[in-house]
Parts: structure tokens; sequence; C-alpha cells
């Protein structure tokens, strides 16, 4: 290596060792490398008119006469400050040459106890993410640290996630957590010896069996949400009735149309009459749209296979990954009869679209077609089954899935279903369970 030119050198690092100002009025700290404004605000370090350009990445350089350089890297240089409240942060990383190059945005960082699912939400409360994203409660749950909790019948009150009589639970007597010791029973909301007259004891609760809701006629005969035990029967406060241990209002509950069980499927229930939303008809005595409807495809009662087909603005056709051949949907990937296209058909087996001698590079062969049951729909754990039209398989296990709204995968609008690309469709989807195909 030829000697460095010691007067370009010595150029070079009088302004980084002396801290000298630039034209621009930043003043640079050669032990670090950062440069600061008079202003406070961070710049960029110039080197003097006529000689060599610093780096703007805060690294200097230093040329021999040989061509070949020496680099001095900056290793507390800053291109932007970031606040302890912001929810992403930039990195860089050091290249061959010293200079510093611009990394990823890091995920958006969620505050106090939050997760992020769509967007952030508190997973202890929220009952559309409950624990975790995607896990909705029921319509008469909420959703407490973390746990879809039933609505609590009247007379009842919640404790963590516990519906309790405070008037005879001995855990929490009187309160929320005052328990009575092992030789006490609670009666009244009281600790006490034995119970009190006009109660039945069940174990260390002293329950009024007709007031009770925990205990309403008889020991652990609990009532339904919104449910009140009157003398010792659980009924419905008002106009509500009582279906399948849940009080609903049959005129308005779409689930329970002017009677319990009279389900109006995605319709809506108007004054106990089940009327249909805009773009559906009644069909069966449910609601349903023709145009994606595999049960009413195009016209009430018309079905799809549902192993094969979906239904597509009114018609019914392959699920996607499957091709229609002479009026039957088939895997021209593996199907024997079919290999690769419509009509051609194997001596032997078919696999990956070929005609081949058997299926010894696949983990599994089904009637003369070379597969995977892990992962393969149509043989989905063993040979012959089918997912439905609307499931895919993974792991030999059939989950249900959608089409990914985003054009590449993680993708935050799964709705707590796992984002995968999938083979057998040939797209992104969204895919129950959190294990792609």
């Amino acid at each position: 290596m030829r000697p460095v030119n010691l007067f370009r050198l010595l150029f070079l690092m009088v302004p980084l060792a002396c801290g000298g100002s630039d034209p621009t009025g930043s003043v640079t700290d050669s032990a670090t490398g950062s440069a600061t404004e008079s202003t406070g605000t961070q710049g960029t370090t110039t080197a003097p008119t006529g000689g060599p350009t610093a780096p703007t990445d805060g690294s200097a350089s230093m040329t021999g006469t040989d061509g070949g350089s020496m680099s001095d890297s900056a290793t507390g240089g800053t291109t932007g400050a970031t606040s302890p409240t912001s929810t992403s942060a930039t990195s860089t990383s050091e290249t061959t040459d010293g200079s510093a190059t611009g990394g990823t945005t890091s995920p958006v960082d969620c505050m106090g106890g939050e997760i992020l699912c769509e967007q952030c939400v508190d997973a202890s409360s929220d009952p559309n993410n409950c624990g975790g994203c995607g896990n909705q409660c029921g319509p008469d749950e909420s959703c407490t640290l973390g746990n879809c909790v039933p609505e609590c019948p009247i007379g009842a009150m919640l404790c963590g996630v516990d519906c309790v009589s405070l008037d005879s639970d001995p855990a929490h007597c009187g309160g929320c957590g005052s328990a009575c010791a092992p030789n006490e029973v609670c009666g009244g909301g009281q600790c006490l010896a034995a119970c009190p007259m006009g109660t039945i004891k069940c174990d260390q609760a002293c329950a009024d069996a007709a007031s009770d809701p925990l205990h309403c006629g008889g020991c652990g005969n609990t009532c339904g949400a919104a449910q009140a035990c009157e003398n010792g029967l659980c009924a419905c406060p008002g106009d509500l009735l009582a279906c399948d241990g849940q009080c609903v209002d049959t005129q308005t509950d779409a689930a329970n149309c002017g009677d319990c069980g009279n389900d109006c499927g995605d319709g809506l229930c108007v004054l106990g009459v089940c009327e249909c939303a805009p773009g559906q008809v009644l069909c069966n005595g449910q609601c349903a749209d023709l145009l994606t409807d595999p049960d009413n495809c195009g016209m009430c009662k018309v079905q799809c296979d549902q192993d094969v087909e979906v239904c597509g603005v009114g018609q019914c056709e392959c699920r996607p990954g499957l091709s229609a051949c002479n009026g039957q949907c088939v895997n021209v990937d593996n199907d024997p009869d079919n290999c690769g296209q419509c009509d051609l058909g194997c001596p032997d087996v078919c696999g990956g679209g070929e005609c081949l001698q058997d299926c010894d590079n696949f983990p599994d062969e089904c009637n003369g077609a070379c597969t995977d049951v892990d992962s393969d729909p149509l043989n989905c754990g063993d040979c012959g089954d089918a997912c439905a039209a609307d499931e895919l398989c993974a792991n030999g296990n059939c989950r249900n899935f959608f089409d990914a709204p985003c054009n590449m995968c993680p993708c935050n609008d799964c709705a707590g279903f796992e984002c995968c690309f999938s083979e057998f469709v040939n797209d992104n989807v969204c895919i129950q369970g959190g294990n792609c195909p």
C-alpha cells in the first residue's frame, strides 16, 4: 500500500479535531461525529470550500494517493430525535464503507398494556378483542379481565369474572373478596355459625330459595342473564321472553323473532316479523342474498355443491383453486383424469400438473392424485375428506378463510385470522386458527 498523502490527510482532520465552524454555522464534535447547529436543531457537517465533501451521515472519509480510503464512522450522530411517546423508530445500519443507511420503521407501539389488532385496543375490556385479537364476546357477555363473562342475573353482581350473590356466597359475603372462615357460612351478607331461618344450606351458602338468583328454588339453580328469581322461579322482567336461558325481546331479536328460535338469518326483526334487508329476498322463511348464498344461488332453493362450488353473482362456479372440466370442478394439479388440463388422462398418477409413474416425491397419494393431506382441501387429513368451499386445509384440519384485503402478509385487516399465501388459491388469504396451509 502506497503512503497516504500527509498534507491532504492533515487538511481534512483539522476541522474534525478542532471542532471548527463550517459555513452553515454547525459545529462538529470529533468524539461523536454528531453535528448540532447553534439554534439547537441538528444539521450536517460540511467540509471547507475546495476540500473533499464529508458524508452527510456523520462519517468522515480520508482518501489516500492510491485511491483507497480510510473511514472514521460516526458512532453517536443522529438524523432525527425521537420522543419517548413516538409510535415508530427508524434504525440505521453501517455499510462496509463506513456510511450509514436508513433502516426500516418498527411497528406501532401501543400505550399502557394495549395490544395492536386493527388498532390499539385494551384486550382486558374490549368485547371485540377480549383476551386477544378477534376474540368476540357474545351478545349477552361482557369482557372482564380478558375473559368473556355472561351478564349476571338480577340480584347478582360481578366479582372478578364470576357472578355471585353477596347475600350467600362464602367467598364474597357482603362484598367482593370478603371471605368467611372454613367453619362459617354466609347468610344475609354476614358470616355466621349457622344458616338463619328461612334459608337453605348449599355447602357454605345460606340462600333464600325464593329470591336468590344463583339458588332459585333450590341449590345451584342459576337464573340466566337479566332474569330475576321470583317466588323460586326464574323470570324475565317486563315483556321479555326467556329463550335458551336468556331474556329477549321477540319484537326486535332477529334470532328469536316473534317467538323463541325463529331466526331471521341476515334479515331484520321488525315488530316480531322477519323482514329482509335491501338486496335480499325471503327464501324458506329466511333472508338470502341470491347473488352470494350457496343455498339459494340465483333463486331460492338452488344449491351449489358445498365442497367444490361457491355462488358468484347468482351462479354456481368452481371454488378458487379448482377448474371446470366437463361440468365438474377438478384440481388440474393432481387430477389423474384432467392432469394439467381438461381431458388429459394419466396411465398412472398425476402430480404437479404432470403425469408420473408414482408419487414418491409427494407425501401422499389419493386415488391417483399425488398430494399432501396436510394442505389439500379435497383430501384434508385423509383421502376423500373434503373441506367446505369456504374452508382451506391447514395441518390436516379444515379452517374457515376469506380473501385477504391486503396485497401482502402480514395483514392487520384479517380480524384475528392469520394472513398466509395459499398455493391452492394462488393468493393471500386470512385463515382461522393461526396456522398457514
